[in-house]
């Protein structure tokens, strides 16, 4: 993990203090060992360069814990994300076109990017490849997705910093970050108006947010929730993000596939 990481990152106990080094380490990067939290003194580990944040985490609903199987991990971008991705879009909307989008949505962030639900990390590697230069962050609750996703970026020799983390709240010091991506992520979140309200915390002025969900379908919503799952139109996610004081909402509508995005003022 580079020092640089370090120093967005808030302790997400006490939500103030900043994290340094336990031990004496180089002044760019921190590959294993704990994190201290100067406030509160509160200690993480790190392990290959991934800052472990979940030590405490809420019961997973039965989607949540799909994600924590190796075997959906390590065939989650090849097999399991091109199938859900068809059943949602039926087919009309693929990576390809996605990563487009997005790419196009956040355009020159004002500083570093999270991926926030990074899975399997294949929109990080895409954006090392895109952006140089620009400080990538990964964020995930699964342990095996965020294994994966460090494999596949050493694999591609890419880099990317990697946090294990519940959210909300997110683990970043106020308006530290560029922009925020989440793909696939809002329909996971049953706090809508609590996350969005971190997101505008972290934010740098000018910096986005861009999202991808899907809208709930009548006849099978009551199924998704159930799963832990929380689907919601356009005019929900449009007021949930005005609530939270993020403007300049902008949707690309392949039903019941939304990708949108906000700004920080």
């Amino acid at each position: 993990m580079r020092r640089s990481t370090l120093d967005l990152l808030r302790c997400p106990k006490c939500q103030a203090g900043s994290l340094v080094p336990e031990a004496d380490v180089a002044d760019t990067a921190m590959s294993f060992g704990p994190a201290k939290c100067v406030g509160c003194g509160a200690r993480y580990s790190v392990h290959d360069g991934m800052i472990d944040f979940a030590t405490e985490t809420k019961e997973l609903s039965i989607a949540q814990q799909a994600m924590e199987q190796p075997w959906i991990a390590r065939t989650w971008d090849r097999y399991v994300r091109p199938a859900v991705d068809t059943l949602l879009t039926r087919g009309r909307l693929d990576l390809e076109s996605e990563y487009t989008v997005l790419r196009t949505l956040v355009a020159k962030p004002p500083g570093p990017i999270v991926d926030l639900g990074c899975g399997a990390g294949i929109m990080l590697r895409r954006l090392s490849h895109d952006l140089p230069g620009v400080q990538l962050i990964g964020v995930d609750l699964s342990r095996a997705m965020l294994e994966e996703a460090m494999a596949q970026l050493r694999e591609h020799a890419e880099a990317a910093d990697f946090v294990r983390a519940q959210v909300p709240p997110l683990p970043f010091n106020d308006a530290s970050i560029g922009a925020v991506i989440a793909v696939g992520v809002v329909h996971f979140v049953g706090e809508l108006d609590v996350l969005l309200r971190e997101v505008q915390r972290v934010l740098k002025p000018g910096g986005r947010f861009v999202a991808t969900t899907y809208e709930p379908n009548a006849i099978t919503k009551s199924v998704h929730q159930r799963a832990g799952l929380h689907p919601r139109d356009e005019a929900a996610l449009r007021a949930a993000a005005e609530k939270a004081g993020l403007i300049a909402f902008e949707r690309v509508k392949v039903p019941p596939f939304l990708l949108w995005t906000v700004e920080r003022p």
